[in-house]
């Protein structure tokens, strides 16, 4: 058994949470957890560690530029991560876009889709 240690990003709390995990990577055991979500946390972030991605897109309308803030619906593969932002920097845009639509679905093949965090008009 072997013993790794991790901070909790589920709340602002920040635990930090002390796992044992098997000889399998099979969570025994979860300390300095303040709630029921360090453990889901600890188990997840073993097997399949997820993070949310933010950044900006270009848009060009009417000869100016803009930055629209995006952001990924839900937390997405960790190791996906560079390859969503090879795809976000690539994006460009030539029209207005609304909070919350889709600017690149399934970014990097995961599931997740990339959306506008806030409404730009022409």
């Amino acid at each position: 058994m072997k013993e790794v240690t991790m901070c909790c990003t589920t709340c602002p709390s920040g635990c930090a949470l002390v796992v044992t995990v098997d000889d399998n990577n099979k969570v025994v055991k979860v300390e300095g957890n303040t709630c029921k979500r360090g453990i889901k946390f600890a188990e997840k972030e073993l097997v399949a560690p997820e993070r949310m991605l933010t950044s900006t897109v270009l848009i060009r309308l009417g000869g100016k530029e803009h930055l629209v803030p995006v952001k990924s619906r839900e937390p997405m593969p960790r190791e996906k991560m560079m390859a969503a932002m090879e795809s976000i920097k690539a994006a460009e845009l030539k029209h207005p876009v609304k909070m919350g639509e889709v600017i690149i679905p399934d970014v990097a093949g995961c599931g997740v889709d990339i959306v506008a965090c806030k409404t730009v008009r022409g």
